[in-house]
């Protein structure tokens, strides 16, 4: 009997040592860099980062100047350099709004005996791609102001001598209610584009059967202004008969404003720069991006990107104390990444980005939902360097699962460095329900899950220091802007900061038309064979007109100089 006790205690206690070997064992797999101290750390990051004091960090504002702050403190008891153009920061200036101003007013000259009836701005509003202007003229209801020959129906038919008048516009469509509307592709900036070609002096917007989608209150800063004046109506009833003459006085004010990147910097005295990033802004009240459907509410946008800024400040700590010392560290938190890229773009086109001999980026956005079960994590950009491929699924720091895909171009700052010849790696652990909405709250991150993508991170920037320079490779890329509608793609990607005439190129896609053709990144496209191109969603529209095999000419500025192309589908 003893002797079957002390066997049978001795396995049970083997067992038990084996377990917590196991346990020991795993937990350096996936604790190896950061541990207990960093989970802490994180989460009080993400907590003050998506805290409703920030209001929701939109780029410009006092959110975004105390996320900013809060970033830099961390930095400087990490000891990491500022590296900014001012200090930490690196100020750059856009556009914030385009607002009407008080003395707006639309009259109807046709109504009772007061002469005419004064709208003020509260029952009307600019639309996007409108101009500023005072003017006088007669009104013509012009239907959808859809001009669509290959459908059977041109609203513009039977309808003389129309220049110079002021056009109504019905913004629904003959389909209405229609999901699957051959019209669907006449938005608004295609109707007013045609409405100025046909010779309207202005453009009026109603939705009389209540069906149509009626243009944003909010004036787009990324659609280029026409030189007339362009606004919806609230109350279509006024506009059941036409002409009449309307006066109208129209003046929007842009209101310009001033985002900052911050930037840190470990020197390590090395001939090479890695570069790791995340975007610190976010939406505000979610004025624009927002897919939120209710009352207007903060965006704390925990995930996007609260998750990936506390995760660059934990790294920046830890590899200031650590042995990598191989190559120099500039981090930066990037803003204005919500309004189009607008902070890497502006830094990688800086005198700042010309100081370093930049080796790779590691850009990491939305990093805080991994799932517990699964433990998936996404790295985009795996195809812009041979490393990437031959590394990535051997690092076993994190106990993570590794989905990658090829693209150095994506909707997050990296593209911005791949555009620059740069080997590029998006770390992210997927989208949810709470995207761009007011409950993308901290308390609903996994915090340990941002530990372990830290870590696996870290030990992949380690084996990078074994390996020296990276090697960059072109990788074969989406086709951008293109939707179903489309039937060819150019094979540009556009530069969503730029706020000129026409749509700039920011990048050149190997083996597409306009690399072909010889298009490069800075030229101005200002037509695609008979369609002027004024802002990148007239060039959407103009795309749309094309098919596979088709060659048209394209007109685009180059240095200052008109250039003309043809491209081939």
């Amino acid at each position: 009997m003893k002797n079957f006790t002390f066997i049978k205690n001795f396995g049970m206690i083997f067992r038990f040592l084996t377990c917590i070997l196991f346990f020991v064992s795993y937990s350096f797999c996936w604790a190896q860099y950061l541990g207990k101290q960093a989970y802490q750390s994180l989460q009080a990051h993400v907590k003050f980062l998506s805290s409703d004091e920030l209001e929701g960090r939109l780029t410009g504002t006092e959110g975004e100047r105390r996320a900013h702050q809060y970033i830099i403190s961390q930095w400087k008891k990490a000891r990491i350099s500022p590296a900014g153009s001012n200090g930490y920061l690196q100020p750059f200036e856009f556009t914030y709004r385009v607002v009407p101003a008080d003395n707006c007013q639309l009259i109807l000259e046709n109504s009772s005996e007061t002469g005419g009836k004064k709208l003020g701005i509260d029952e009307f509003y600019p639309v996007s791609g409108s101009g500023n202007g005072i003017l006088s003229a007669e009104c013509v209801k012009v239907g959808y102001g859809i001009y669509a020959p290959e459908l059977n129906h041109n609203d513009y038919a039977g309808h003389a001598e129309i220049e110079g008048k002021i056009f109504v516009i019905d913004v629904s469509n003959p389909d209405a209610g229609n999901v699957h509307s051959k019209f669907a592709e006449f938005g608004i900036q295609q109707r007013i584009a045609k409405a100025k070609e046909m010779g309207a002096v202005a453009v009026i917007f109603i939705n009389p059967s209540g069906k149509g989608d009626e243009p944003s209150p909010t004036i787009s800063t990324k659609v280029s202004a026409y030189d007339i004046p362009i606004v919806f109506v609230k109350d279509a009833s006024l506009f059941k008969d036409d002409g009449f003459n309307v006066t109208l006085s129209l003046n929007l004010i842009r209101e310009m404003r001033t985002g900052n990147n911050v930037l840190g910097f470990i020197n390590n005295k090395a001939p090479y720069t890695v570069v790791i990033g995340a975007h610190y802004d976010h939406l505000g009240y979610g004025e624009e991006n927002s897919l939120h459907k209710g009352a207007r509410a903060i965006h704390n946008g925990a995930d996007d990107n609260a998750s990936g800024t506390a995760v660059m400040i934990e790294l920046a700590r830890y590899i200031k104390k650590s042995k990598l010392k191989k190559f120099n560290y500039l981090f930066i938190g990037f803003s204005g990444e919500e309004l189009g890229l607008l902070g890497s773009g502006y830094f990688t086109k800086s005198n700042l980005f010309g100081k370093y001999q930049v080796n790779y980026m590691l850009n990491m956005d939305m990093v805080g939902r991994l799932d517990s079960v699964d433990r998936t994590i996404i790295i985009n950009g795996a195809g812009t360097s041979p490393f990437w491929i031959s590394t990535l699924s051997s690092i076993q720091a994190g106990n993570l699962k590794v989905k990658t895909t090829e693209s150095g171009i994506g909707p997050s700052d990296h593209t911005s460095f791949y555009l620059k010849d740069i080997p590029v790696l998006h770390f992210f652990t997927g989208t949810h329900k709470d995207y761009h909405k007011p409950s993308d709250d901290w308390e609903k991150l996994n915090i340990q899950g941002m530990v372990d993508v830290a870590n696996y991170m870290l030990a992949l920037i380690e084996a990078s220091e074994k390996n020296g320079k990276l090697e960059f490779t072109k990788t074969k890329e989406p086709e951008t802007g293109k939707v179903s509608s489309f039937k060819v793609s150019l094979g540009v990607v556009p530069d969503y900061a730029y706020e000129g005439h026409g749509m700039r190129i920011d990048g050149v896609s190997e083996g597409k038309p306009a690399q072909r053709a010889g298009l490069k990144a800075g030229d101005i496209i200002i037509q695609m064979g008979e369609e002027k191109v004024k802002d990148i969603y007239a060039y959407m529209a103009a795309l749309g007109k094309f098919v596979k095999g088709q060659t048209i000419e394209i007109r685009f500025i180059r240095d200052g100089k008109e250039l003309v192309v043809n491209v081939t589908f």
